[in-house]
């Protein structure tokens, strides 16, 4: 039987998501993007899914480094803390967590996609097929993404399951997809040795009560992206906001 998460829904909204002063959709271009995949721990993961999702077997989570080089609040990078789920009997991925580099797109992410953002200092060091990106959460606690020896792979291999959040839908607690397939990979990459590093902050921190148990895989691409408009996620496969 499938095991649904613990939190209630309505208890999660964070705000409507209808668009602020500079609504969705984006078209971001050159973007880089570092996806850690890694198993997390089971109880931790219940007890962070809202109750409309169900948790995988074994249950994994994903780290996902962005860097925008431009966008309509200004350049600015973000690190996304997505558990995954199944909602309808497919896979989604919901935002348990985000960092971003400017309070700008903290405040768009609550007005246009209806999550909330911590701000700090994310920076991403590139070299000779090694990315190495540093999240520094503002409770103190520090995380590092440290792929090395990437090897580069085909465009097809990136995809993403689709990013929910929980919203108000006339008057009732229901799901949103707020994301949409790459589009544009010009360069990808696969890092199966990544590694996610944690010092400091405070154990109740989602980032650490969802850590990393056991790395699972890590893909990286320079890519296009659409940030697209939120739509309801029916729970009828294939019907009303269901795979983007």
């Amino acid at each position: 039987m499938p095991q649904y998460g613990r939190r209630a829904a309505r208890d999660v909204i964070a705000a409507n998501g209808r668009g602020g002063s500079n609504p969705p959709p984006w078209e971001l271009t050159g973007v880089l993007a570092q996806m850690a995949t890694f198993e997390v721990d089971a109880e931790a993961t219940l007890d962070a899914l809202p109750d409309l999702l169900s948790r995988p077997a074994p249950p994994y989570a994903r780290l996902l480094v962005l860097d925008y080089p431009q966008s309509p609040v200004g350049p600015y990078r973000e690190a996304l803390l997505l558990l995954s789920s199944r909602f309808a009997m497919l896979p989604r991925q919901y935002v348990a967590a985000s960092v971003v580099s400017s309070q700008a797109a903290a405040d768009a992410n609550l007005a246009n996609w209806g999550y909330r953002s911590d701000v700090g200092p994310i920076a991403i060091d590139r070299g000779d097929g090694d990315v190495a990106s540093t999240i520094s959460h503002p409770s103190g606690l520090t995380i590092r993404v440290n792929s090395m020896n990437a090897q580069e792979t085909g465009p097809a291999v990136i995809r993403y399951d689709p990013i929910v959040v929980v919203a108000d839908e006339d008057g009732k607690p229901g799901l949103r997809t707020i994301s949409a397939e790459p589009r544009g990979v010009t360069q990808a990459w696969i890092a199966v040795g990544t590694t996610v590093e944690y010092s400091g902050g405070s154990r109740d921190n989602p980032w650490l009560t969802l850590r990393s148990r056991n790395p699972i895989t890590c893909t990286i691409a320079i890519q296009d992206m659409l940030l697209p408009t939120p739509e309801p996620v029916s729970a009828t496969p294939g019907m009303g906001g269901g795979l983007p």
